[in-house]
């Protein structure tokens, strides 16, 4: 790889970055405005308060103690939120597995959150009775780091318990456009009715990009923002068969007028769409893609 193509690999990685901030920062907002999100943490600041985990019930009393967890949870699980949806989403966009970004976030997390921990301790306990760095460290490091792999291993199957089904609409970036290859252009037909879009949100519109398999949902992305719904893959792409669209992976469907480009990585052929998201393309449906391109294409 010559430092031309790193260069432009890392500003490719450093775009996604981005975007996938700002996606997490509006998505946040989401949850701050959920009741169910304030019960559910409210909740666990109420238990630990009650229980008074890592012996703090022998050390504190109860107005202490809830203090002390509040002071301590709130701000943890605002930065672990952040984190896990920034960097999973970041890892969605690369296609790089879940795993990897939840242990990354509760590793990036533990240092913060173990200062955090440091000063609540000097702020609210006497000398004498403060924990040792070495037990905050160990309860701290252990328990961000399994928390998050957890709620990160579950969090599309919670999102509903939170109200968030549905995503808001946030305007994805457009791609570079500083060298883009075999830039391929196509005309869209006129727009149809499809009960696919009833279960979409209103504000979203109908200019489906592509559609991707997320467990037992489908996510939509749009030039608007992108959505979840609950539904097989296949039975979206029937009710999608009036666009121009096409299968092209097992998890991927694709709307072809909104390929900007293509490009051959690793041996293997990617398609980039309008507001940058890659698509890679299954060897079985190579042919019928690289058809399909070069007979749009010519038009």
């Amino acid at each position: 790889m010559t430092s031309a193509d790193r260069h432009s690999r890392h500003r490719d990685q450093w775009v996604t970055l981005k975007a996938a901030h700002t996606w997490s920062v509006r998505r946040f907002g989401d949850y701050l405005r959920s009741p169910r999100f304030w019960l559910a943490l409210g909740s666990t600041v109420l238990v630990a308060g009650f229980a008074g985990p890592f012996d703090t019930h022998a050390a504190m009393g109860f107005v202490t103690r809830l203090s002390f967890w509040a002071l301590i949870l709130i701000p943890a699980v605002f930065l672990q939120f952040y984190l896990s949806m920034t960097l999973r989403e970041f890892a969605r966009k690369r296609r790089i597995a879940w795993g990897y970004p939840a242990l990354a976030s509760g590793a990036l997390g533990a240092g913060p959150i173990l200062a955090l921990v440091g000063g609540v301790n000097v702020l609210i306990l006497p000398p004498e009775a403060a924990f040792s760095f070495e037990m905050m460290a160990l309860y701290t490091g252990t328990m961000v780091l399994s928390m998050t792999v957890l709620i990160n291993a579950f969090m599309p199957t919670l999102q509903p318990l939170w109200g968030m089904r549905r995503r808001r609409p946030i305007r994805a970036p457009l791609p570079d456009q500083d060298a883009p290859p075999e830039v391929i252009q196509f005309s869209a037909p006129a727009s149809e009715p499809s009960a696919f879009f009833d279960r979409l949100p209103a504000d979203l519109g109908r200019d489906i990009i592509c559609l991707r398999a997320a467990n037992h949902h489908v996510e939509v992305t749009n030039r608007r923002g992108q959505a979840r719904v609950l539904m097989r893959l296949s039975d979206a792409e029937a009710e999608l068969s009036h666009l121009p669209g096409l299968r092209v992976h097992r998890s991927w469907w694709v709307n072809m007028t909104h390929v900007t480009a293509s490009e051959i990585v690793a041996g293997r052929l990617e398609l980039i769409l309008t507001g940058g998201t890659r698509v890679p393309v299954s060897r079985a449906m190579r042919a019928e893609v690289e058809g399909r391109l070069g007979r749009k294409a010519a038009q």
